[in-house]
């Protein structure tokens, strides 16, 4: 765990196994050209989406 995240982890009670994947969602496009969040928020829209319509 590094110092970059833990206060988020602590904060959540949980730890990323890939942290990887959490700078990828905390990363907006504004910042970075192709590596951002945009794919996993319209994920996560799609499966709220899909939970809310059952």
């Amino acid at each position: 765990m590094t110092s970059t995240y833990q206060r988020l982890y602590r904060a959540l009670s949980y730890v990323f196994k890939d942290e990887n994947l959490l700078k990828l969602a905390l990363t907006h496009r504004s910042v970075s050209g192709n590596h951002n969040n945009e794919r996993l928020e319209f994920l996560g829209d799609s499966i709220l989406g899909m939970i809310i319509a059952e």
